[in-house]
């Protein structure tokens, strides 16, 4: 089910502007509460972020990539109080995703997207909790729930079947091992998760495709089906006029920026 908080927003606005882990470019740390207020003091309509697992088995607010890029451990293999730890060491505060779904409370009028990183075999464990903060909570109205992974859109469905799920999908993958970018397997899953096919098989109500597979001119098939079916479609990462201005054009609705100063300046001014 699409979230009536984006309709009802989208009445004054062409494009809703959403900060990527809040603001990523800016002069404090993504995915802290520090980044997702500094996005909406510059004007953005929301936040996205960031949800996975720790070894504790603790919903927390942070990229996996960034936290071994600074850390050199991904999630999973820390506690939250060795990983806030670790955070603190370099002046970075990692909340949990109940603090941020604190802060977003403070907001109705906020659309909050919750990209769950981690997955699981059978049921996607960290899906599973985070359902059980939003409902807690009472945003479900606010939130896209958004994965590159079906099993953990189906496990969301699941467990909160009324809330608005949205598949994402890039350009070219990313692994944990770059050498399994040379293996077919990869070079074919990267063709089929482009399509764009994943997302309407496992029924979401929204499409995240990254900017870059938008054409400049014409329309891909995804964006026709989408549009035949009823559903929205988002873009990420949107961070220049020209990226803003294809965005518009294919009818985005939602647009994540690592920018959304000046992405939410050139809404101000459509």
């Amino acid at each position: 089910m699409k979230t009536d908080l984006i309709d009802k927003l989208l009445v004054d606005k062409k494009v809703l502007v959403l900060g990527h882990r809040g603001s990523r470019k800016a002069d404090v740390p993504e995915n802290t509460l520090a980044a997702f207020e500094r996005a909406f003091n510059v004007g953005a309509d929301g936040i996205e972020i960031d949800v996975e697992t720790t070894l504790d088995g603790k919903l927390v607010v942070v990229n996996r990539w960034f936290l071994n890029a600074e850390f050199s451990i991904f999630p999973w293999q820390g506690t939250l109080a060795e990983i806030q730890r670790l955070g603190l060491t370099k002046d970075i505060a990692i909340p949990t995703f109940d603090e941020t779904c604190r802060l977003i409370k403070k907001r109705p009028q906020a659309v909050f997207n919750v990209e769950i990183k981690s997955s699981n075999t059978l049921l996607c464990r960290t899906a599973k909790a985070a359902m059980k903060v939003i409902k807690h909570h009472g945003i479900d109205d606010q939130v896209i729930v958004s994965s590159f992974d079906i099993n953990t859109l189906l496990t969301i469905r699941l467990f909160h079947p009324t809330i608005e799920t949205a598949y994402l999908f890039r350009q070219d993958d990313r692994v944990l091992n770059v050498e399994d970018k040379k293996r077919f397997t990869y070079k074919l899953n990267t063709l089929v998760n482009r399509s764009g096919i994943k997302g309407f098989l496992a029924g979401v109500d929204t499409l995240h495709p990254e900017i870059k597979l938008f054409p400049e001119k014409g329309e891909r098939l995804w964006l026709k089906v989408a549009r035949l079916l009823g559903k929205r479609v988002n873009a990420w990462t949107v961070d220049s006029e020209e990226d803003y201005a294809k965005a518009l054009r294919s009818g985005v609705a939602v647009v994540i920026s690592d920018r959304p100063e000046g992405m939410a300046g050139l809404g101000r001014l459509a």
